[in-house]
């Protein structure tokens, strides 16, 4: 029996049951369903690519990215940096595909078939001496993790700082009102939010209204969504909004963001604990706070440093190029 692997682009009806293929495998997330790729799609300058690896005439691989032109460079991206998208990367089954013959095959691929001279995934699936070993670079990526306890409410609230726990007894106490949202004017209230953050912390946004609202329409689709909103009791006034989606055991946070003025209220502790409970009735088992933030371990969370952004060049100088890039845009934003 031929045990070779190979790799090819997914056919139209593999793409028609692309959630069918990566679900059967264990390490796949959200961010590899049709929904996801789908609201990057709307947003994202580039050709999505549906890449299949097969073994003995059987699919034991799936990854997801995009094809991206800047002048004359050609990148591939699974994601690239600032599409707001936790780890993509390759959705594998590790007991007949190793991280060697995944990356190996889809560099050949890329650059026979596409001519990419740059190529970065985030992962936290690949074996790091291997993706060293084919020249690549990798940065991990933390993020708070939370592990929830499902169908047992009073240990989950003891997972939580006492800080914590005291707001969302106030927030209770002094009647603020959490409500999931399901229409997309919440999309205008959580970007104005978000700015408010921004500006707070001297930042400008990094991403459109635009991306909001392809993440909200998608996600609403698909039925992972929870979005969310704290409103005060008596007027009405929102004050703080959050986004996130549940899919198979864990939780995921987007964006999250309250009113200045109304920080005092805390609301974010009681609208996450609302949001916990529902992804715990679920069977969601795990919460990712997505992104680094000492302050998130007030909700249970410890730092998980697991993930990796792997970036590969044809050329050195590329690299050079792509850091300087990143440090320019850092400091465009803090000027503005």
């Amino acid at each position: 029996m031929d045990s070779t692997v190979v790799i090819r682009e997914a056919s139209p009806q593999e793409v028609l049951d692309w959630d069918d293929l990566v679900t059967r495998f264990d390490n796949y997330r959200i961010v590899h369903k049709l929904a996801w790729l789908r609201s990057l799609e709307a947003c994202v300058r580039g050709k999505l690519l549906y890449l299949i690896y097969e073994k003995d005439g059987e699919i034991v691989g799936c990854l997801p990215g995009f094809l991206v032109t800047i002048g004359l460079l050609r990148l591939f991206g699974s994601p690239l940096p600032g599409w707001q998208t936790i780890s993509m990367g390759p959705a594998f089954d590790k007991n007949r595909i190793s991280t060697h013959e995944v990356i190996t095959l889809l560099l050949s691929f890329l650059r026979k078939r596409y001519r990419i001279h740059h190529l970065e995934l985030m992962s936290r699936e690949l074996d790091l001496e291997s993706m060293e070993a084919l020249g690549f670079r990798g940065q991990s990526i933390p993020t708070y993790r939370v592990q929830l306890h499902a169908g047992d409410e009073d240990r989950m609230m003891r997972t939580l700082k006492d800080s914590a726990r005291r707001n969302v007894r106030r927030g209770i106490r002094l009647g603020l009102n959490v409500k999931f949202e399901d229409g997309e004017v919440f999309v205008d209230e959580i970007y104005d939010q978000i700015k408010e953050v921004f500006i707070r912390g001297r930042n400008t946004v990094p991403f459109s209204k635009k991306r909001v609202f392809e993440y909200f329409r998608h996600m609403k689709a698909a039925g992972n969504l929870l979005a969310t909103s704290v409103y005060l009791p008596n007027n009405g006034i929102n004050i703080a909004t959050g986004l996130f989606t549940a899919e198979g055991k864990e939780l995921l946070l987007w964006q999250w963001a309250h009113r200045t003025q109304y920080r005092w209220f805390r609301p974010t502790e009681l609208m996450t604990w609302t949001v916990i409970k529902k992804a715990m009735e679920a069977g969601c088992d795990t919460l990712d706070l997505m992104g680094d933030g000492e302050f998130k371990a007030k909700f249970g969370a410890k730092l998980d440093t697991g993930e990796y952004r792997w970036v590969w060049s044809r050329y050195k100088s590329l690299i050079y190029l792509r850091d300087l890039a990143e440090k320019c845009y850092r400091w465009y934003t803090g000027v503005r």
